[in-house]
C-alpha cells in the first residue's frame, strides 16, 4: 500500500471516529491529508468505498493476527486462549466501532456498506464456531450454533465493559475467563443434551457468505465512478459553461447506458468527450471498460 493511501485510510478512520460517518466528507479527509480532493479520488471513489477499504483491512489485519497465532504451534489448548485474547484486544483497538459502526450506519440506510458489515459479522461468526470445532471437536457438534453465539455475546460484552464502563480488565485474564466458562457450558450442554436452538436448518444462511456477484461489484464501481466525476467537474479549471456541458454529457452518458438499447456510437462519443479533459482521464480509463461490457 502506498504512503499516500495509508495516510487517506488511517486519516478517514480518525475522522469518522471524531465526527461520525455522515458528518465527515471526503473534503475533511483530503484537507487533513493536504491533498487536494482528486488526489484522493485516485485511490477511492467514493466515501462509501473509502469506508468498506477500512472495514475490510480492518478484518484482514485481525485474522492475519490469529494465522500469526496459529503458526507458533502451540497446543489446542494454549491457541484457544490467544485467539479468544486477539479478539478482545482487537475490540479494545477498534472500540469506537463497537458502538457506532452498526447504529450510525444503519440509520443512513446504505445498502453498499451495510451489505459489507453484515459479510464480515458472518464471516466472524463463522471464525467463532472454527475456533470451538478445533477445540472441542465433535463433542460439541450438535450445539455449536449456540455455543458460537455465547462465545460471541460474551467476547462482545465483556469488551464493552472494558471500553464504555471503565472496567479494568486484563485481555489475557478474561481471555482465561471466558474460555473457562465455555467449558463449563460445553460440560453442563453435553450433560443435559438440550434440542438445540440455533440448528443447522435454521443457521442455513451462515453455512456459506454470500459474494456479490460480478455484475453487481461492476455496478457498485460504475456508480462509484460516476459520483467521483460529478464531483470533480466544478473543480476543473476550465470555463463554466464548458464545466455545464461536461455536467450534462455525464447525465446523457448514465441515462443512454441505462436505456434498453444503448446507442454504442453515442456512448463511445461521450465518453471520449469526457476523456478529452485531462483531469478526468484516469477515471473515464476505469469506467470505459465497464460501460462498454453492458453494451
Amino acid at each position: 500500500m502506498s504512503v499516500l493511501k495509508e495516510k487517506i485510510i488511517r486519516s478517514a478512520i480518525r475522522l469518522f471516529a471524531e465526527k461520525g460517518y455522515q458528518a465527515t466528507s471526503i473534503q475533511d479527509i483530503a484537507d487533513d491529508c493536504s491533498i487536494a480532493k482528486g488526489s484522493l479520488y485516485k485511490f477511492f471513489v467514493s466515501k462509501d468505498e473509502l469506508y468498506i477499504r477500512i472495514l475490510e483491512t480492518r478484518q484482514q489485519e485481525m485474522m492475519l493476527a490469529v494465522e500469526r497465532i496459529r503458526q507458533k504451534g502451540l497446543g489446542a489448548r494454549e491457541t484457544f486462549l490467544e485467539e479468544i485474547a486477539c479478539q478482545i484486544h482487537f475490540y479494545i483497538e477498534h472500540g469506537y466501532y463497537i458502538a457506532r459502526d452498526h447504529n450510525e450506519l444503519t440509520m443512513i440506510n446504505n445498502d453498499r456498506i451495510g451489505g459489507v458489515m453484515n459479510r464480515l459479522r458472518v464471516e466472524m461468526f463463522r471464525y467463532y464456531r472454527d475456533i470451538l470445532e478445533r477445540n472441542y471437536g465433535e463433542v460439541i457438534s450438535t450445539w455449536t450454533w449456540d455455543a458460537t453465539a455465547l462465545l460471541s455475546g460474551m467476547i462482545r460484552e465483556y469488551t464493552f465493559h472494558v471500553l464504555f464502563g471503565s472496567k479494568p480488565l486484563e485481555p489475557l485474564i478474561l481471555a482465561a475467563f471466558i474460555a473457562d466458562r465455555m467449558d463449563d457450558l460445553v460440560t453442563g450442554i453435553t450433560a443435559k443434551q438440550p434440542v438445540p436452538l440455533l440448528s443447522d436448518e435454521r443457521m442455513a444462511e451462515y453455512a456459506r457468505v454470500e459474494m456479490k456477484s460480478l455484475h453487481d461489484l461492476h455496478e457498485e464501481r460504475k456508480a462509484g465512478l460516476f459520483d467521483a466525476l460529478t464531483s470533480l467537474i466544478p473543480g476543473l479549471t476550465v470555463p463554466n459553461s464548458r464545466k455545464k456541458d461536461l455536467l450534462g454529457v455525464l447525465e446523457m452518458l448514465a441515462v443512454e447506458i441505462k436505456a434498453e438499447q444503448p446507442r454504442t456510437f453515442l456512448v463511445h462519443a461521450l465518453l471520449k468527450d469526457l476523456a478529452s479533459e485531462n483531469e478526468l482521464a484516469y477515471y473515464i480509463h476505469q469506467l470505459r471498460p465497464l460501460v462498454l461490457e453492458q453494451l
